[in-house]
């Protein structure tokens, strides 16, 4: 219901605002009529022109029903005085050529002014002004050219006067748009007066009509007074006015002169209202241009009048900041943990705080003026240093230590970290260094303090490493060592797919020979072994371990059987050059060892066990073939 109810309420006003266009269109034509100077009623000024372009460049597409009922009902009533009567199809079409002509030529120039035109008004800007003026102009030849063909084709107007009639309907179509539109567009303009000029805006249309009546009616050639009241008006009143005087003295004028009157009779009416025609379109010219000239400027000046206010508040908002800002600076400066100070091109300080003042031990007036030699000479050449750094390159240098030869009172050698910024002039050239300061001799001797007791922790854990790891008395790798790296190389070969290998031996009748020798000597020979076998591996990643009693371990990682049994040749063979006596063995008067080798690729199914069970199994075989021998493992 209710969206039935506003569709009602919109299709009344459109009835009624198409209503009141095709009347006042009308009354229009019939005013027009009345200055019709060629046949066919081919007018010399056509008002309903100034009325059209008004309302579809305010209404849009609203207005066009209006617009054709309107231009249809008056030409309707002009054609049926035509003697002698036309055809009906001569009628209908004149009339639908008219229509056309009448509706295009408004939506024609307000799609040009709305499509360029870079202003909202444009009437307060030379460019846009310009623009209307163009469109105004050049969109009466549609109607012009529609009409007065069709009034030829009809047989209303002979074709030798095609030309005549043509620029006639033209100027008469044109001159509304450049009198009149302005006057309805400027129409809201009409509030900006105030209450104490609308007296002088009488007295200024009085004179001016007066004026008018001198000239127009009385014919006397004084029309060239209208000028310097126009532009006084343009300049005192604005746009609007200016236009409606040039509206009030154009109708006079036309009325005048179609009535026989004024300064601008010549042969024919026609030729009157034609010569009078390009009086009105420089009068009305003058006044636009001259108006958006004027109100361009006004702008201007109030852009500039706003903007230098604008900068005018920006600086003191900006003073403000700064002595702000700067009353902030000089409290934190003063009141900084830190010594802060500033030096000039010269290396002299031109600013301290009080805390820098109460290191360097001296009063802040002291201290400016002077360099750094001056007052801190252990320091000056560190100091110097940063600083022409800092003026060199223009970058900032942080966190620079300076020792002193001197001690604090807490016996420790004084060291500071400072911190180096440039400051630029407005060329972004350096032209002094800020810096700041503060004494770090506390935790420079905590550092020293935590280092060592880093490296006590470090000595630490590798004494226990050691004790966990490495055998006592062989001094290479226990078993529980041993049994650690052959996971991780089981795990890292399996994911390579890469041979892992697997030594086992221990010496020959070795029980015998601590029987014969003594413990004493039993261990040594233990140590000579295991310390030869480290000689001969010489990859990183081999490991010799003592495995339990006299049996010793070797992991080879990445070595396949071919590799494993020369190395362990190589082992069996470095243990008997060490020509260890051995009386009590059956093999020979030295030390020998028995060694069993086993070799394999690891997978997911296999434990690291299987290896070290092959390993044995080949010790075994090795033992039984009469030791001092190696035996690689096989399955058969």
């Amino acid at each position: 219901m209710k969206g039935n109810r506003l569709f009602q309420k919109r299709t009344i006003r459109f009835v009624i605002l198409n209503l009141l266009v095709a009347i006042a269109y009308a009354i229009g034509v019939r005013l027009s009529h009345e200055f019709a100077t060629l046949p066919a009623t081919v007018a010399s000024v056509w008002f309903p022109s100034g009325m059209t372009l008004a309302l579809v460049y305010l209404l849009g597409n609203r207005a066009i029903l209006g617009i054709v009922c309107g231009s249809t009902y008056a030409l309707t009533l002009g054609l049926f005085k035509v003697n002698p009567p036309l055809p009906v199809f001569s009628f209908l079409l004149v009339l639908t050529f008219c229509a056309c002509g009448n509706v295009l030529q408004p939506l024609f120039a307000t799609y040009w002014i709305k499509k360029y035109a870079r202003h909202k008004d444009i009437f307060s800007h030379v460019n846009t002004v310009v623009l209307y003026i163009a469109a105004a102009v050049f969109a009466p030849m549609v109607s012009a050219s529609l009409g007065v063909t069709s009034l030829c084709i009809a047989g209303v107007i002979k074709w030798h006067g095609y030309g005549i009639s043509w620029v006639t309907w033209w100027l008469g179509s044109a001159l509304p748009h450049l009198i009149f539109t302005p006057t309805i567009l400027l129409w809201k303009n009409l509030s900006q007066q105030n209450e104490h000029r609308w007296i002088e805006i009488v007295l200024v249309l009085f004179v001016f009509l007066c004026v008018s009546w001198i000239c127009f009616l009385k014919g006397y050639p004084l029309a060239y007074l209208l000028l310097p009241i126009l532009i006084w008006t343009v300049f005192r009143y604005g746009s609007f006015f200016a236009s409606l005087l040039v509206s009030l003295v154009s109708l006079i004028a036309i009325l005048s002169t179609a009535r026989g009157y004024g300064l601008y009779i010549e042969n024919s009416p026609n030729q009157s209202l034609l010569l009078l025609q390009s009086f009105t379109a420089v009068f009305s010219l003058t006044s636009l241009i001259l108006s958006a000239v004027i109100d361009e400027r006004k702008e201007a000046e109030l852009s500039l009048k706003q903007t230098m206010e604008s900068l005018e508040t920006q600086v003191i908002e900006r003073t403000k900041e700064l002595k702000q800002s700067k009353a902030q600076l000089s409290g934190f400066f003063s009141s900084a943990p830190v010594g802060m100070g500033i030096v000039d091109r010269q290396l002299r300080y031109i600013r301290v705080n009080p805390l820098l003042a109460e290191i360097y031990q001296r009063d802040i007036e002291d201290c400016l003026g002077r360099m750094a030699q001056e007052i801190v000479p252990d320091l000056s050449s560190q100091i110097e240093a940063s600083l022409n750094e800092v003026f060199k390159t223009g970058k900032p240098l942080l966190n620079q230590e300076n020792a002193s030869n001197l001690y604090n009172p807490e016996g420790t050698l004084q060291t500071w970290l400072s911190s180096y910024f440039p400051i630029f002039d407005l060329d972004d050239i350096p032209v002094a260094v800020g810096f700041v300061l503060f004494e770090i001799s506390d935790r420079k001797r905590a550092e020293a303090d935590m280092k060592y007791a880093e490296s006590i922790l470090r000595q630490a854990n590798l004494e226990l490493e050691n004790l966990v790891n490495i055998d006592g008395l062989t001094q290479i790798a226990n078993r529980r060592c041993f049994n650690q790296r052959l996971e991780l190389e089981w795990a890292r070969l399996e994911r390579e797919q890469q041979p892992l290998t697997l030594i086992l031996f221990d010496i020959d009748y070795f029980k015998r020979y601590n029987d014969c020798y003594g413990h004493q000597m039993g261990d040594d020979c233990l140590m000579a072994i295991a310390q030869a076998v480290k000689q001969v591996l010489l990859r990183p990643a081999d490991l010799v371990a003592r495995y339990g009693g006299e049996e010793f371990a070797v992991i080879l990682p990445n070595t396949d059987a071919k590799g494993a049994v020369i190395v362990a040749e190589q082992i069996r063979k470095t243990i008997t050059n060490l020509c260890i006596a051995h009386q009590k063995s059956d093999i020979g008067d030295i030390v020998t060892v028995s060694i069993g080798v086993a070799s394999l690729i690891p997978n997911s199914i296999q434990e690291p066990s299987m290896l070290v069970k092959q390993a044995d199994v080949a010790l075994y075989h090795a033992k039984q073939k009469g030791r001092n021998q190696s035996v690689m493992f096989s399955p058969c």
